[in-house]
């Protein structure tokens, strides 16, 4: 019988938060992807939307390496505050910046201690792209299920607050 590790159960909350609001047409999903890395062991995945103004996409992404599915996985491991995954949120836009109104609203809902990257994506391939990525310093844990379902909730909400 397989037994589901701690990546498995978030992975699970997070798709499913985000496919009943892309079924209740908050959200439409734009792209996911679902890695198994054999060369580090490790696993990812991620999932991106937009709501109804289409200016802004979110990216909600869950990782997890070899040392958190060992301590899940492997009999007599005491460290379980490492079981689980890590998570980050990436917001997009066209454009090379992020102005002040924006990032404002990225601290009023995240807050300004977040540790959070801004970057700007340029080619002669493409329109020039700008995000902003918030990194959490902590490992996410299955004691956390609904902490990801609020996570998505507010995800949704700063893309809708970025989009007016």
């Amino acid at each position: 019988m397989f037994d589901p590790t701690a990546f498995d159960n978030l992975k699970t909350v997070l798709e499913g938060t985000i496919y009943d609001r892309d079924l209740d047409g908050t959200i439409s999903i734009t792209n996911r992807s679902d890695y198994v890395d054999i060369a580090t062991l490790s696993r990812s995945y991620s999932i991106s939307f937009h709501t109804a103004n289409k200016e802004i996409e979110a990216e909600m992404s869950l990782k997890s390496d070899l040392k958190k599915l060992a301590v899940e996985l492997l009999p007599g491991q005491e460290e379980n505050e490492f079981a689980g995954s890590i998570i980050s949120i990436i917001f997009r836009k066209k454009g090379s910046s992020w102005d002040v109104k924006e990032l404002n609203i990225f601290n009023e809902q995240w807050g300004k201690e977040r540790c959070y990257e801004l970057r700007t994506i340029s080619s002669n391939l493409h329109p020039t792209y700008c995000e902003m990525i918030i990194q959490f310093d902590r490992t996410i844990t299955e004691d956390m299920l609904s902490d990801v379902e609020e996570m998505v909730y507010f995800t949704i909400e700063t893309t809708d607050l970025l989009g007016v």
